[in-house]
């Protein structure tokens, strides 16, 4: 299997305002080779799940390839994000499915090849649920190929992406049930898996400890499993520049290689690409391929079960505070731009029961109230360094790009703006959570720092709100993600 390295998506996480009309060309400009002036992508997610996305992008995709000399299914990877159909329209989940096989057709037509191989199932959890959605993919398929011209010389195959730090914690479980779910209930036999992880959700649900011992211990397991059997499993992970959302940047490039080694695909989300000056781009996905499928080091998994209770000790500080938070967070969430066409029909919980904006406006608006969200929840950290300083050190080896993530967030702080937006009872609990990261991490130099403008422009974005000149509010925001580097 040649497996792609670098996904490009279409999450709204850059100040670039892209529209539907626009995402044919980004395609095209993200897969093409940084030789030619492309971004270097050998994969194009084309995202279904609570987004407006034109059902015929994936074949005007294919079309317009034809005018730059690239080929789909060979040069590139078209792989569409359907929207799970227990969280959104059943018609959406089986209309992009459609769409995905017919635009097959056309890539066959035009280049015969398959543009398609895979498409993605977001917030994957039982696997009787994800083996019932392969079927669906292979009766499409049958269907399509009964009654038109297309050829089925090898099935689309299902990437499930997990999205919890509890389904990423027992992966290897999950992917042995689905390898004999796909057998017992379609007939499929399967030696070869792409498994997705994603960080942004996972953080939301249970703080940024929690969420990064997920995908950490979810890469170990599944390279155990594929040790211990005769499977390949080739790992994807989904990450965005924020610590919050993975820490995927190119200020941080050289630490994020080495904390998450074991992926074979990263993401390269819109800020990423957008947000980004070139040469550091350049710089950015070459590391991401240059350390492609290397073996992370597996004698952390004897750590893996004490990481799994920080974790959950951790989850339960963390959403202590979100409870206090939210309604704080959903009133500037209104105030973030939407850079993408998505829907507002499709809405999540966070654990508190209450609803949250997704996680790039979560993070933009903390961020736009002077607070890093990773830091929500970290005084969990102080508890157990004078608990067992074993543990803390532990914990340390396990997620080495703590420190930095937390160093770059304590550089966009500024409690007294903060102050501003919450209760004081709330505000305490806060500032708690960062004196602990100064006293644990204030030493460590942060990748990269705010200039002092970036301070002046936090208290006339909270004047604004005070005077209810909400244009102007929205307007600072942008000009905040601009001078961070991404949106949220």
């Amino acid at each position: 299997m040649k497996v792609p390295r670098l996904m490009a998506t279409q999450h709204p996480d850059s100040t670039v305002v892209l529209m539907p009309q626009d995402e044919v060309e980004e395609a095209i400009q993200d897969v093409l080779p940084l030789e030619r002036g492309g971004r270097g992508c050998d994969e194009k997610m084309v995202d279904y799940e609570g987004k407006a996305t034109p059902y015929n992008q994936m074949r005007d995709i294919i079309e317009e390839s034809k005018n730059y000399d690239i080929v789909p299914g060979e040069d590139f990877l078209i792989t569409p994000r359907v929207p799970n159909p227990k969280l959104e329209d059943k018609d959406r989940h089986l209309l992009a499915i459609t769409a995905a096989v017919t635009a097959n057709m056309y890539s066959q037509m035009y280049f015969n090849t398959n543009a398609i191989k895979y498409i993605v199932l977001p917030m994957s959890a039982n696997t009787l649920e994800i083996a019932e959605v392969q079927r669906r993919i292979l009766r499409v398929e049958r269907l399509v190929s009964e009654e038109f011209s297309y050829r089925l010389e090898e099935w689309i195959r299902l990437i499930p992406l997990f999205e919890t730090a509890e389904s990423q914690s027992h992966i290897d479980e999950i992917v042995e049930s689905l390898r004999i779910a796909l057998i017992k209930e379609i007939g499929l036999f399967e030696n070869e898996f792409r498994i997705f992880m994603g960080k942004s959700d996972s953080a939301i649900h249970s703080g940024h400890i929690a969420s990064s011992i997920g995908i950490r211990t979810g890469l170990l397991k599944l390279w155990n499993w594929q040790k211990e059997t005769m499977f390949k499993v080739y790992p994807i992970i989904g990450m965005g520049k924020p610590p919050m959302r993975g820490h995927l940047a190119e200020w941080s490039i050289k630490d994020w290689v080495e904390a998450y080694k074991g992926y074979y695909t990263a993401t390269v989300q819109s800020a990423l690409r957008f947000n980004t000056d070139r040469k550091d781009y350049v710089n950015t996905i070459k590391h991401i391929v240059e350390n492609a499928g290397k073996k992370p080091p597996l004698e952390l998994l004897d750590l893996s079960k004490k990481m799994v209770k920080i974790a959950s000790g951790a989850g339960e500080v963390y959403v202590q505070r979100l409870d206090r938070l939210a309604d704080s967070i959903m009133f500037m969430a209104k105030l973030v731009i939407r850079t993408r066409a998505r829907l507002d029909t499709y809405k999540r919980k966070a654990k508190t029961g209450k609803e949250m904006p997704r996680a790039i406006r979560f993070c933009a608006s903390l961020y736009s109230m002077g607070l890093g969200p990773s830091l929500i929840g970290a005084s969990v950290i102080d508890e157990l360094a004078k608990g067992n300083a074993q543990d803390f050190e532990d914990l340390l080896k396990y997620l080495p790009m703590l420190p930095i993530d937390y160093a770059f967030d304590l550089a966009y702080t500024d409690l007294d703006v903060f102050k501003k937006y919450v209760d004081e009872k709330t505000y305490e609990m806060i500032k708690k959570d960062v004196e602990i990261v100064k006293e644990y991490f204030g030493h460590v130099e942060p990748p990269r720092r705010p200039e002092d403008i970036y301070f002046k422009k936090l208290k006339e974005l909270r004047e604004s709100v005070e005077e209810a000149d909400l244009s102007r509010a929205k307007a600072i925001i942008v000009e905040l993600a601009e001078m961070r580097g991404f949106l949220g």
